[in-house]
Formats: structure tokens, sequence, C-alpha cells
């Protein structure tokens, strides 16, 4: 075992200083037989491993027995190792299962310290194929001290069916790339409130490139503060606002050795200057859609769009000196405001602000356009990638497969006549897009790739047929509706797009966007009016349903001096720890009066549809374990609790204070419920929930189907968040079976979160029919949502 390790640490160390893209072999488990493989591999949970001679492509491979029908969760095996894998970003193991449907997923661990890094799958096919990972798809648990110190590897096969399977794996391999994201994670080690955006970006970015066929790596901060960007060609840092002085210097080494610069929004100072920048001023936008786009100066880079669709907040406004300005802001109206968004430099590229989710096609096709223009080298390589990806779709693997398979959908649902025209056309701009390849022309190639691939989504969403009756509704986050429009227009808008509800988001737990007697009123309600009575005005004209949507107990953007009474009256939150979570404490009663009457203030003030619930529920597992909560658990149980938070943590009473916790969150719903439908009969009372339902109902209090069953909501919304489409089917199969018809279930689909391009929110709208679903909910009704899904959607799935 010992000189094993030692020649594969040999292996590693060997390709350590090699630069671009780079693999290495981490584990072959070529063993020459069983003994030899045990001896690495011990198993935890399971039988021993087995060798099995020429099992792939003629070599060894590792036979790992799985008894699901007598283990309850799960088989894993572990092998130590000392590894650095901090220049990896890319991983990849061949793996093959004799029953599938036995497995419901694997996960590769790798050990560092006091943590796990860990790469989960699912298998679907009895045959060899090779599952990839990036460490953007590797999930921290506990505290691992780093990817530079990986000490042991675990294979972990979780139970599906209760039926004895084997799986077969080879070649676990690590790769580097030429072109990397760079992941803020010393955002995510500090529990930033900015983490969320970090982890959102990264994925974004990777996402959109690897799309594109690009091979992309993904590292991390850390990961560059001990110099994992040597061989790199170009660095993206998609928003890294807690780069430490160690990562800066890294970064400049990195740029000295040749290496490129692609930084969005978080500009450190030791940067600016190498980028060509003088100063930054960050600023707000003025007037609602000051920074809707990016208009770029396609004269000054080949391949880059005309515009990009940015829908901004704010932006750091760069002052270029020496750099050259790429880009401006531009208003929703069309507006060049003639602020600097883009600006490039040899060394690299500054962006003004975080690339934002929409646009995918727009924002590819830019990063691509930098990324050769930094590096002209990649031109070949990014060109042969464009065309081997052109017409790849979903589940689809080939141009072929895509052109069939909507031919078939089009001629099934009556829609040929409308299809085959825009197949047609596809076709000639693909063969456009191929002569421009022959030609060397990036920005003609680019172009005919885009009106090729923007054709065929054309076809792939005339294919699909609407249905009615359906419930068909949009979550709106903003109070104020879509940025830049009124909503009368974003109303008429949805209307038109075939869409019959929505959901506004008009109150949290410390702010309302309409005059309230119960909450902080906002003062842009001084300025832009009472926020539901214009939306309700609109959605009367243009016959769509208004469910008014509450952010409970979640105390985000309340006013400061609100925040502060509460924190004085014990009101808040407190984790395990001891820590304060800002939210309200669902058990105290005034908490709940709070809660109760803002809802059934807006069910009493205005004639609505009905009323939603969201973040109904804890913020997670770890509260609330305030002192409030122990006095009044002990009152409910009539006993003193005196190690207390562990005795209801993980001791004793775990169970009993986990039902007490559920019960705090249903008397909520149950009174609301109640209530509102005294108040004004037929009003309907739904609420966006998670959709791991059972485990929800002990992580966060959330007894989702309970609620169901007791009759106190009219129809659920799982927020079924997910970028794989049969795992939403599949997810949505099961959650009809949990309401089993006593109430509608319409579920939720991440146009926005995960950020599904509109033929994906598409097809799982189309699955979610399949499986039973008689409606869905899209997430989130924004500028980007109005201007590309939502037309998309009108072509068919959702023609009026």
């Amino acid at each position: 075992m010992t000189r094993r390790m030692v020649a594969l640490l040999g292996v590693l160390v060997g390709v350590a200083s090699a630069g671009g893209d780079e693999q290495v072999m981490l584990e072959a488990f070529a063993y020459p037989d069983s003994a030899a493989a045990q001896g690495v591999w011990r198993p935890v949970e399971g039988p021993p491993v087995e060798v099995e001679p020429g099992a792939w492509e003629g070599r060894n491979a590792l036979r790992l027995p799985c008894p699901f029908s007598q283990v309850k969760e799960r088989c894993y095996w572990d092998a130590e190792v000392r590894w650095d894998l901090s220049r990896y970003g890319v991983f990849s193991l061949w793996v093959k299962v004799e029953a599938p449907s036995a497995l419901a997923r694997g996960t590769v661990y790798f050990r560092s310290g006091k943590g796990w890094y860990g790469g989960w799958f699912t298998v679907r096919s009895s045959d060899w194929h090779q599952v990839r990972w990036s460490r953007m798809d590797f999930a921290e648990e506990g505290q691992p001290t780093g990817w530079h110190a990986i000490d042991g590897v675990r294979l972990s096969f979780w139970k599906g069916e209760p039926r004895d399977t084997v799986v077969w794996v080879a070649a676990l391999e690590g790769s580097t790339r030429d072109v990397v994201v760079v992941r803020g994670d010393l955002s995510l080690r500090r529990g930033s409130p900015e983490a969320t955006g970090v982890q959102q970006y990264a994925e974004q970015t990777l996402r959109w490139l690897t799309q594109a066929g690009l091979e992309v790596g993904m590292l991390s901060d850390m990961d560059v503060e001990a110099g994992a960007l040597a061989g790199a060609k170009v660095a993206l840092l998609p928003y890294n606002p807690d780069a430490s002085e160690q990562e800066v210097a890294a970064l400049r080494a990195f740029v000295e050795q040749g290496g490129k610069l692609i930084v969005a929004y978080s500009l450190p100072s030791g940067l600016a200057p190498l980028l060509g920048i003088e100063s930054g001023e960050w600023k707000r936008e003025e007037y609602p859609g000051q920074l809707a786009r990016i208009r770029l100066r396609e004269e000054r880079l080949e391949g880059l769009p005309e515009r990009v669709l940015q829908n901004s907040w704010n932006a750091l406004v760069p002052r270029p000196r020496p750099a050259e300005v790429l880009g401006t802001w531009e208003d929703g109206q069309g507006k060049d405001t003639g602020l600097p968004a883009i600006t490039w430099h040899p060394n690299g590229v500054f962006i003004g602000h975080v690339l934002t989710p929409g646009d995918a096609e727009a924002k590819t096709q830019l990063l691509l356009a930098l990324l050769v223009g930094l590096r002209p080298e990649l031109k070949g390589e990014v060109s042969r990638r464009l065309l081997a990806r052109l017409g790849q779709f979903l589940h689809l693997p080939d141009w072929n497969a895509t052109v069939s398979f909507i031919e078939q959908q089009a001629e099934r649902n009556g829609r040929s006549a409308e299809v085959k025209p825009l197949l047609e056309e596809a076709r000639r701009r693909r063969e456009e897009a191929q002569r421009a390849a022959l030609e060397g022309t990036l920005a003609s190639l680019l172009g005919r790739i885009r009106q090729a691939q923007e054709t065929l989504r054309r076809a792939w969403a005339c294919s699909f047929s609407s249905r009615a009756p359906e419930f068909r509704a949009l979550w709106c986050h903003s109070a104020f509706g879509i940025s830049g429009w009124t909503w009368e227009q974003a109303i008429r808008h949805l209307a038109e797009h075939g869409f019959n509800a929505i959901l506004p988001n008009m109150l949290w737990a410390g702010r309302a966007y309409y005059p309230s007697q119960v909450l902080p009123t906002m003062p842009e309600v001084e300025t832009r009016g009472d926020q539901i009575a214009l939306c309700l005005e609109a959605c009367r004209r243009y016959g769509v349903e208004i469910h008014v949507w509450k952010v409970n107990w979640n105390l985000s953007g309340a006013p400061r001096e609100f925040v502060e009474r509460l924190r004085q009256e014990g009101r808040l939150q407190r984790d395990v720890d001891g820590q304060e979570v800002l939210w309200l404490c669902p058990s105290d009663p005034r908490n709940f009066e709070l809660e109760r009457d803002s809802m059934l203030e807006v069910v009493r003030n205005y004639p609505v549809d009905g009323i939603h619930f969201d973040y109904i529920r804890y913020p997670h597992q770890r509260a609330c374990y305030c002192q409030g909560c122990r006095q009044r658990f002990q009152e409910a149980m009539g006993q003193e609790v005196a190690d207390w938070p562990q005795a209801v943590w993980q001791g004793p009473l775990r169970e009993e204070y986990r039902e007490w916790r559920r019960q705090q969150i249903t008397r909520l719903v149950e009174a609301v419920s109640r209530e509102a439908r005294r108040l004004r009969p037929g009003i309907r009372v739904s609420a966006a929930v998670f959709r791991n339902y059972p485990n929800c109902r002990d992580t966060v209090g959330q007894d989702w189907v309970l609620w169901v069953e007791r009759g106190y909501l009219d129809f659920v919304c799982p927020m079924d968040y997910l970028a794989d489409d049969e795992e939403l089917a599949n997810t949505v199969r099961r959650q009809l079976d949990f309401v089993a018809g006593r109430v509608p279930l319409y579920p939720g689909i991440g146009a926005s979160a995960p950020g599904l391009p509109p033929e994906q929110v598409i097809w799982q709208i189309q699955r979610a029919r399949d499986v039973g679903a008689p409606g869905f909910v899209i997430f989130n009704y924004d500028l980007a949502v109005a201007e590309q899904h939502l037309p998309a959607l009108r072509l068919g799935i959702t023609r009026p």
C-alpha cells in the first residue's frame, strides 16, 4: 500500500510544473488482483472490493458489490492518500452499474483534515460512462483544510431500490485547464452576506463557457494564494469581494508570467493599475433601468455582441488610464449613459458589475470574444468547439438528434407547418457558420452560430403545444415589478404571453410596499405609490390573478431602528451556538401576531385572489435555540431542560424539540388560513415550500404535506429549482404522490435560479405536465425573463 501511494504521489508531482491543459491519473484501479486492491480500499460499510480483469478497455477495474437488499443507506469504501489537488479544477471517473435503479446516486469524496469535498453523480445506464465534475460541483462537509492537502478518498454509493447490484469503477483523473474560473471561497469561508452571490456568479460563468463547449477549470481564492494558476492562460474572477493580499500578489505574479485576467465588479486596489484603471467609483442607479444593458464597441474587438442585457442595480464605474473603454452602460430606453462598463487592457478586462443571469447567448459570446482577444491562440479551439456544440440541446447529444426530436414533436402537436421553415433556416445558418470557421473569421462565426442556435431554439419552442385550463404564474421578487416598467406594462406583457397569475413580493417580516399599520412602510411608497394597489389594478384590467407574496420571519432589508427594537425586546432568533440570526423567532407570541396581522391586513384591505407564504420555515436546522424558545418549550413539555441547547440539539429531547419547532410554523399557517377565508370568502391560500419533503420537516420545521392534509392550503408550490430535467420530473411525481390530489400542486421552475435558458424552461414545463402537474410557477419575473423567456414560451407551450 505504501509503495503504491508513493508511486501515485510521484505521478502527481511529476506533472505539477507543466503548463496548459493537463491530465493526471489519480487512481487507475488497475490492481493485479483483489488482495492488492483490498490492501488499499477498506470497506466502511459493504463487502470487500474485488478486481475484475479486463473489465474496462482491456484493463482491470475495481468491482464494488452493493448488497442493497440488506444495507440500509449506502455502501462505501475508503483509501488513504496524500495528494495536492490545488491545481486541478476538473475531475472524472469511469463508472458502470449492473442495475442502475438500485443506485440512487454515487459520491466521490476527497478528505482533507477535518472535512470532505463531495461530488455526487447519478447513473441511468448499465454501460460504462464517464462522470465529470468541476470544482463547482463539490460540496464541502465539515471543515476541510484545502485542496492542497487531500489525505483520503471515499467511494460512496447510495441505495435506490432495495436490490443487490454491483458497481465497477476505473480511471479517477484530475485535469488542469488553460481557462480557469476563480470562485471566491474566502467569502464562503467567512460566512459573508455576499456568499450566495459569489457562488452563483462563479457557477453561472462556468456553465456559460462549458455549454459553449470550452474546457474550463475552477479554482478557489485559496488555490490562487497557493500558486495554483501556474500554467493557466486566463483567469476569470466573476465576483471575488474578499480577495486577500496574498491572492492579489499571486494574481499579479500570474500576469507578470503572461497570464490574463477578466475581473468583474470587485476590483482590489492592487489589481486596478495592472488593468490600466486609475480608480473606480461605486454608483447606484439614479433611476430605474439606468444600468439595463451594456452597449459594446464591436469595432474594437472581433466577435463582440452588439449589447448584453444586465438589469444591474449598481456598478463600479472605472476611470480607465491607460485602459480603453470597450462598452458603456445603456438604460432601459436605449439611451447611452456614457458611463464606462467594460475596459480593455493588454493584461486583462474589467467589467463594472457582475454578469447577471439572463441573456446567456450574448454573455457567452461576450466572454468568448474577450478570451480570444486576450489569447488569440485560443481562436482555433474556440471555433472547433463551438461548431461541435452547435445543436446540442439539453438531453439531445447533437444537431441531428435535436432536429429529429423537434420534427417528431412538431408532428405530434400539429405544428409542422410552422416548424419546418425554421429548421430549414437553421440549417442554412449552420452551413454559413461552417464556412466562416474555414475562413477563420471569428466575428462571422460567432454571429452565424448564434443565429443558427437562436433559429433552432425558435423551432424547438414552436414544436410544443399549449394546454388549457392551466395555472401559469410568475413569482416577482421585486415589489415594483420589472425594473424600468410600470405594473401596467408588466401585467399586460405576461397576459399577452399566456400567463394568468402573478405572485408579487409585497411584504417581508419587517417591510411593506403599501401603506401599512402593522409593518414599517418603505419610503419608496411615498414617491412610487401603493404597489399592491397598482399591481391589483393592472391585474383586474388584464384578467390576471394576484396572489400577494409575503416573505415570513426574514428581517432582511428592514429599517435599522425597527430591527434594533426587536433585538432589545429579545425577539430575534439565535442559533445553537448562541449567535444572532436576523429572523423573527416563530415561538415568540409577539412575532406570531406580527406575522399573522400583516398578512391579514392585506386580505382585509385589498380584494386580492390569494395570499402566499414564503420562507415559512426556520432559516436552517441550527435555529432557533434562543432563551425564549427554551422557556416556551419547557412550558409545553412541563419540565425543565438543564442542558440547553444540547439536550434538544443532539440529546434525548431532539425529536420532541423538532416536533415543537414544526408546530410553531404550522400554527401561523393555520391561523392565517382560517382568518383569511373568514375575512374574504373565496380567497386562496398558498405557500412556496422546499422540495425535499420529508427532510424539510426536521431541518427547517416545514411540514407542508401536513398543511395540505389539514386543508390549510388551497395550492402548494414546491421550489423545484433543478438543472436536471429528469430529476425535476421525478421530484414532481413524488410531490404529487404526497398531496394525493387534495389540492393542486404547481411546481416552481427556476428560470432565474439555477438560471435555465428558455428552451430548458419549456422542457421542464412539459416534463411537469407529463407527470401530472396541473400548472407551474416560474421564478423570477425580471427583465431577462420578460424579454427572453416569455416570448419563447408564447411560441408554443403557453400560446394564448
